[in-house]
């Protein structure tokens, strides 16, 4: 299951919108149904939306490579890693990041194939979960239409 997190502050953005052409693949598929809203005290939205392994491992790979990227790392140069698994027990999984994902989305052809192109970071720098066989590098095909298939079901 995807969890798609954002938050209403300065300098966020709103909202995406990203439309898909009409889809034999997404006519078979009805995440509407499928898909948990739900909103933090604070006003964040989060939202559940379901995806099997493979693309789960998919978008870790994905993620892993983001954070280190100098054109999408955090800002302020924290470690995305620690942030998002702050106060998670041990053993629970590790919830991808939505808004660092969408950022893949915003980005022109040639750098995301320099980010999916990259090695993954050093233990130093990523400490992933990633399971041995996501090969590198990813094709950029199947990680924009994964992502545009999650913000469809958003839409």
């Amino acid at each position: 299951m995807l969890c798609i997190t954002s938050g209403a502050g300065f300098g966020s953005n709103g909202s995406y919108s990203y439309k898909l052409p009409a889809d034999d693949v997404l006519n078979a598929i009805d995440l509407s149904q499928n898909t948990i809203i739900a909103s933090t005290l604070l006003g964040s939205i989060i939202i559940f939306i379901p995806i099997s392994r493979e693309e789960h491992e998919l978008l870790e790979a994905v993620q892993a490579r983001l954070v280190v990227h100098p054109l999408t790392s955090p800002v302020l140069g924290n470690d995305h890693d620690d942030f998002r698994s702050r106060e998670n027990p041990v053993g629970v999984p590790k919830i991808l990041d939505g808004d660092m994902l969408t950022q893949f989305l915003e980005l022109t052809s040639k750098q995301q194939e320099a980010i999916l192109s990259l090695p993954l970071g050093s233990p130093d720098t990523v400490k992933s979960s990633l399971k041995p066989h996501v090969p590198s590098p990813i094709p950029v095909n199947q990680v924009v239409q994964l992502l545009e298939r999650v913000h469809y079901a958003l839409n």
